[in-house]
């Protein structure tokens, strides 16, 4: 009989502490007293996918871009560089996905660059081809890591912006090498989910260039819908390799949007 009836008391036991933890699951939480809900378990169980649907997602990360950006920007230094140092060099440029090319003024100026380009960038391996051409090449071991710093980016993104749903408890992984799995529970609005996560963030910093006249030159502020107008007065003013953009502000009181002007070099300092 003692075996029994422990049993039975095992059992009641087990039984009234699943319904505590059970009951703030229930819409019955919210009209138990103020002493239960303080004192007692009031966080319900979170559902996933199966029982209360949602959103699942496989994304896919473009790692390669991160590797043409890098190297985007590893052109626009390196133009300056040679034109600092004064090299009879006629054009850079990203002639591949992982390859630049430097095209020389004359032969003699080879040496020269290719002992600069393996000083200042070293993540690229150089060749010649011809007295007057270089080939810099991006190295494996650096195109591996960026793609996968690329790829650890996308998913802190992706973890920020589903911050802003509050969905409770949402599922956010990488899977392969480049794929990252969002599973978004109870999410009621997929359309909006999808654009905001999908939606490519690409964070850059430029210098501002305060030298030029027109940096001084420009209104302090100008009404939003007024760009245009800064555009055609200034434009013509300023140097190829800068350009001019707008800081949006917003009057709290008033509600009242102006735009503040700047001119900003158009090389990108950081990504």
């Amino acid at each position: 009989m003692k075996p029994v009836a422990g049993r039975l008391i095992l059992l009641s036991v087990t039984v009234v502490v699943s319904l505590v933890l059970f009951l703030p699951s229930t819409p019955l939480f919210s009209s138990m007293p103020e002493w239960w809900k303080q004192n007692l378990p009031s966080k319900g169980m979170t559902l996933g996918l199966d029982l209360q649907g949602g959103i699942h997602l496989v994304l896919e990360v473009e790692a390669e871009r991160a590797i043409e950006i890098k190297l985007d920007r590893d052109v626009s230094n390196m133009a300056e560089l040679f034109a600092e140092k004064k090299l009879k060099v006629e054009s850079v440029k990203r002639t591949g996905p992982m390859e630049i090319t430097v095209n020389l003024a004359e032969p003699g100026a080879k040496e020269a660059v290719l002992t600069l380009t393996d000083d200042q960038f070293p993540t690229l391996s150089g060749r010649s081809p011809s007295d007057r051409v270089l080939l810099l090449t991006l190295k494996t071991d650096e195109a591996e890591r960026i793609k996968k710093a690329a790829v650890g980016q996308a998913l802190e993104t992706v973890r920020n912006r589903i911050d802003q749903f509050g969905v409770a408890e949402p599922l956010i992984q990488q899977q392969g090498l480049r794929q990252i799995v969002v599973q978004l529970p109870g999410v009621k609005d997929p359309g909006r989910a999808k654009a905001l996560i999908k939606n490519t963030a690409l964070l850059e910093f430029k210098m501002l260039d305060e030298e030029h006249k027109v940096a001084r030159e420009l209104p302090s502020r100008v009404p939003a819908g007024k760009e245009e107008d800064i555009l055609r007065e200034f434009g013509p003013q300023i140097p190829p390799d800068d350009e001019i953009l707008f800081e949006r502000s917003v009057d709290k009181e008033t509600g009242r949007v102006t735009k503040t002007p700047y001119l900003i070099r158009k090389r990108v300092a950081l990504t």
